[in-house]
């Protein structure tokens, strides 16, 4: 499975955590030591290679045989209870040096001061010019803290066998397109006798924590925001927030989509036509073997009412601000998060945060020959430069309670057991309280 872009950490914030544990972290960071680059450091991860859990080991395998004075001895953690490990363990005083974390970064850490700004870990200007400007997600009070391995963005995967059955030689290019097509589809598969949904919404079905991008990407697309500007209120109770809802519960009411449905198994088995997540779940659908082979593409989103942007996600590594030798931990993140590196994640889809015009030539020769190699990378490509940093830099505010709230709310609000307007109300009343207590 893809993986989800976020789970739930503990309930008290690492802030508070802090406050109660005198030796685990440092109000203002900068606790550690920059040391002399040789030594031992501790690295967490989960497995964010997609599809084969070995591969982060290998990596650092890898790293350990290239150079002989960083050692990095990897503990791997599993997506369901990993993030609360580190969290936990960072509490206590006794975290890793290096650590993997979402795009975006989490609040609790940032205001704890517990993580080390790139440029104490022998990040140059150099550096961090060549990423991409979606690499601001990382950002907090004016320096980054998060070395981005890739990007994620939400995009439109179409059974292409099913769109030419009934006619369709191109994917849907907007919402009213969308909505049309899968209508089309569902009516007409259904009359043949071998009914196929038109479209699904993942979260909807076989992993509720994706109804959390799946919202925020057709929110953005509204002209919707989930905070104010300042990020001190919660802002999806608005006419973006009700067009957005409306125009996903109008895929049931209208029974275009089934309740209950998995979205990606339902594509697998060519009985759902289309859907969005993260192009990182291209390596699911491949998965399928001869079910998809041959038989499915990808798009950009079809555009909303106001733009055709999609959600962000994918994953950065991080220090602690404890650590005592950062410079080693800077050493192995600059590796690990290189352009080399990054370059060989897109094997697995990951997107390059790096700006190609900024990377050494023979790196850049590598990313054109995988672009050239899929021709799903120039939607992929193209998704990307519709996004900006803004909404996952909202998200990373309350995100904790949000992508509960939503989980909750969104589904029944677009599965009609509640109102629009309760479900969105609902969500800024519980993101409300937790924004009121960050300031």
């Amino acid at each position: 499975m893809a993986r989800p872009r976020r789970r739930l950490l503990l309930a008290a914030s690492l802030a508070t955590v802090c406050a109660l544990t005198a030796s685990a972290c440092s109000a203002t960071g900068g606790a550690g030591s920059a040391g002399d680059g040789k030594g031992t450091i501790e690295f967490w991860s989960m497995p964010y290679w997609v599809g084969q859990d070995d591969k982060v080991k290998a990596l650092v395998d890898e790293f350990n045989a290239s150079q002989g004075e960083v050692t990095v001895d990897l503990t791997q953690l599993e997506w369901k209870d990993g993030r609360e490990k580190i969290k936990q363990a960072m509490a206590a005083g006794k975290g890793p040096d290096v650590w993997l974390m979402n795009n975006g970064l989490e609040l609790d850490y940032l205001k704890a001061g517990s993580l080390a700004p790139l440029d104490e870990l022998g990040y140059t200007q150099n550096d961090t010019g060549a990423f991409l400007d979606l690499a601001k997600v990382n950002e907090y009070e004016g320096k980054l803290y998060g070395a981005p391995l890739y990007f994620d963005v939400s995009v439109l995967v179409y059974r292409t066998d099913v769109l030419k059955q009934y006619g369709y030689d191109k994917p849907p290019a907007t919402w009213e397109e969308l909505k049309s097509t899968a209508s089309a589809i569902t009516k007409k598969s259904a009359a043949d006798g071998d009914k196929v949904s038109g479209w699904q919404f993942k979260g909807m079905d076989d992993h509720v924590n994706a109804i959390n991008s799946t919202w925020e990407s057709f929110l953005c697309q509204a002209g919707g925001s989930l905070t104010s500007s300042d990020y001190t209120k919660s802002t999806q109770n608005s006419q973006a927030g009700r067009t957005a809802m409306e125009y996903m519960k109008s895929f049931y009411t209208d029974k275009i989509s089934p309740v209950g449905t998995s979205a990606l198994n339902g594509f697998i088995d060519g009985k759902v036509a289309m859907f969005s997540f993260f192009q990182s779940v291209i390596a699911n659908v491949e998965a399928g073997g001869e079910k998809t082979k041959d038989k499915w593409a990808v798009a950009p989103m079809p555009e909303g009412p106001e733009s055709g942007c999609s959600m962000v996600g994918g994953h950065s590594l991080v220090a602690s601000a404890q650590s005592q030798d950062l410079k080693a931990a800077g050493t192995f993140m600059k590796w690990l998060a290189s352009p080399e590196r990054s370059a060989e994640y897109m094997d697995f889809k990951g997107i390059f945060p790096y700006d190609t015009a900024k990377v050494d030539l023979t790196v850049r020769e590598t990313y054109e020959k995988k672009i050239q190699s899929d021709p799903n990378w120039e939607a992929i490509v193209e998704q990307l430069h519709r996004n900006s940093p803004d909404l996952l830099l909202q998200d990373r505010h309350g995100w904790a309670t949000r992508w509960e709230a939503q989980k909750a709310s969104v589904v029944a609000g677009v599965g009609g057991q509640v109102p629009v307007d309760e479900a969105l109300t609902s969500i800024d009343e519980q993101v409300g309280k937790t924004l009121s207590t960050e300031q």
